[in-house]
């Protein structure tokens, strides 16, 4: 009687527990509710993710993979991929999801502006999509004004997420796959055809080099 009290005990306690944490998320407090996509897509597993180009003759060029060190043809950590648009290019969503944040500032210790979104995939995968350029707030602000999308709405795997502003050489999409907020290879979640099209971009650039797109 005693185990079976103690047992009883315990799952009180549990119970009392979630429901505490439940009434503090009414309230405003720490409870977060489960993400939900309303049927809208698969949202088990990403695994058939895209690139963020409609056209291979929008990139301008091709430099900057996935690396986790300095052994890597471009010789520092990354932890994403570099996207570099011909002015005015569209940017699509590489994956279906819910635009959570947009992120409007300076990358620190540079002179590069940030216009970063954030879609979420599902409950684990995120991911961002940072317009990147060296300028002012004048150049920031027009960058603002040439996306297509807000927080709050929901993407489809192609949509239009904005137009891309290019006015100098090194301006360009830093695009993050997320995990538990740790960045991972994009490979991992890649569809067989676009890893096959992301790597005959990198080869038109690199011709012969054996460039991958991730690096340990």
């Amino acid at each position: 009687m005693r185990k079976q009290a103690s047992v009883i005990g315990i799952v009180l306690v549990v119970a009392i527990t979630a429901g505490v944490f439940y009434l503090r998320g009414l309230d405003g407090g720490e409870y977060i509710a489960p993400f939900d996509n309303e049927g809208r897509y698969d949202s088990t597993i990403l695994n058939n993710m895209g690139v963020i180009y409609s056209n291979r003759s929008d990139i301008a060029h091709w430099n900057d993979g996935y690396s986790e060190s300095d052994s890597c043809p471009w010789g520092f950590i990354h932890n994403g991929l570099d996207y570099f648009f011909f002015n005015n290019s569209d940017v699509v969503a590489a994956a279906p999801g819910l635009v959570e944040d947009i992120d409007i500032g300076y990358i620190e210790n540079t002179t590069f502006y940030k216009v970063g979104m954030k879609v979420r995939f599902n409950e684990s995968v995120t991911l961002e999509y940072s317009f990147e350029g060296e300028g002012n707030e004048i150049l920031r602000a027009q960058q603002v004004g040439m996306l297509s999308v807000r927080i709050g709405d929901w993407l489809e795997k192609g949509d239009l997420i904005g137009s891309f502003l290019r006015p100098a050489e090194y301006d360009h999409v830093h695009f993050v796959v997320y995990l538990n907020d740790v960045s991972i290879c994009p490979r991992l979640v890649m569809a067989e055809d676009e890893y096959t099209e992301i790597m005959e971009l990198i080869e038109l650039f690199h011709p012969g080099d054996g460039w991958h797109l991730c690096y340990p």
